[in-house]
């Protein structure tokens, strides 16, 4: 079986003050395609232990070993980006950065990059609930940028900064943020029923809308655009209009049968997609709300 052709079990897990966790370090940093991108040069052993122990000590990163399916595979570090020259960034509150690496050559070019991406996006947006991620990749890093492209970055500046030898390099400079989303009908009402803990569940049409993945991070937003809170898409059910039962219809918490349910959802269904029948696949989701922005 290959790498890549099992379920994906993504986890971090904190790298410690310990000998093993330096040795894994050492030995990852040691490959030429991790320090081209990562350090620039082989560094000691003495100069790892040094390097990490500083920065366990300074507390300003969180340093985490990439767990993929109980093995560590990569490592990441995550701190506050606090350069707001750009005039991209002036405008947000709260961002993050990481810097990133997968060090087992095996587990390199089978899209398991993609997946790690999205997992530590989800994780900074739920822990740190910010406006959004920046990463700052060497511009010749071709194969990271393109990676990160997929996972729902956008290329924002570049400029010229310097590598960890003080060598001039082109850096590219992208941003990603939450989807940002609200209902397409009686907007107050459905907020209101969201921060009151009373709806935990919506429904769309399947070939109008992005499917949202367990984990997702999003914002919702009322009817004048303002962020209204964080949500967590904790189950994705895309079946048949027709399959929806009360079990689940209910959960949107606004109706008081089933019937009542899909009358209320074909009448709004039939205005954006007049070919809408019974027989339409739809997306249900469920969420939890993670934190209230008012």
């Amino acid at each position: 079986m290959k790498v890549g052709d099992i379920m994906s079990k993504i986890d971090l897990i904190e790298f410690t003050d310990k000998k093993d966790s330096y040795e894994l370090m050492y030995k990852w940093c040691s490959q030429e395609f991790i320090y081209e991108w990562f350090e620039q040069r082989k560094l000691s052993y003495e100069e790892i232990e040094n390097k990490y122990k500083n920065k366990l000590l300074a507390n300003q990163q969180q340093l985490f070993f990439i767990n993929y399916n109980d093995n560590n595979i990569g490592f990441v570090q995550i701190y506050k980006y606090d350069d707001k020259k750009s005039e991209s960034f002036k405008k947000y509150d709260s961002i993050y950065e990481y810097d990133i690496f997968i060090g087992e050559s095996e587990y390199l070019s089978r899209g398991i990059g993609t997946q790690i991406i999205k997992y530590v996006n989800n994780y900074i947006y739920e822990k740190y609930l910010c406006d959004c991620i920046v990463l700052r990749p060497f511009k010749r890093n071709e194969r990271a940028v393109k990676c990160y492209e997929k996972c729902d970055f956008e290329i924002v500046d570049e400029y010229v900064g310097t590598d960890t030898l003080g060598n001039k390099e082109k850096m590219i400079v992208l941003l990603n943020k939450p989807d940002r989303w609200t209902f397409g009908i009686d907007v107050d009402r459905l907020v209101n029923l969201v921060l009151d803990g009373k709806k935990t569940a919506t429904t769309s049409l399947y070939e109008l809308d992005n499917v949202s993945k367990v984990g997702d991070i999003s914002i919702l937003t009322d009817l004048k655009d303002n962020n209204v809170c964080f949500i967590k898409t904790i189950n994705v059910i895309i079946t048949e209009f027709k399959n929806i039962t009360w079990d689940l219809a209910k959960l949107e918490g606004e109706n008081k049968s089933l019937n009542e349910w899909k009358e209320s959802h074909m009448n709004y269904f039939n205005i954006i997609d007049p070919n809408f029948n019974e027989n339409t696949k739809v997306i249900f989701e469920v969420f939890e709300v993670i934190k209230k922005c008012k």
